[in-house]
């Protein structure tokens, strides 16, 4: 997956969330790439395979009952 046919959500989460949602996502291998945009301000990036758009989109979901974390 390239950057360019990707598609980009930004997140606001706690920093110290950061290393388990990366890990999530790891697990998760097509769903999308994260990247660290600002750790000191929990920011970070997906870049989300348009074939996993719907099912990033429950993932995200369910980590929300988990952690808190808001789609910019």
């Amino acid at each position: 997956m390239t950057h360019t046919d990707s598609v980009q959500w930004q997140l606001e989460v706690d920093k110290k969330d950061i290393a388990y949602i990366v890990s999530i996502f790891d697990a998760y291998e097509n769903f999308a790439i994260v990247r660290t945009l600002d750790q000191s301000k929990g920011l970070i990036q997906l870049m989300i395979s348009p074939d996993y758009l719907e099912e990033t989109r429950k993932l995200l979901d369910n980590l929300k009952a988990e952690i808190p974390l808001r789609v910019l």
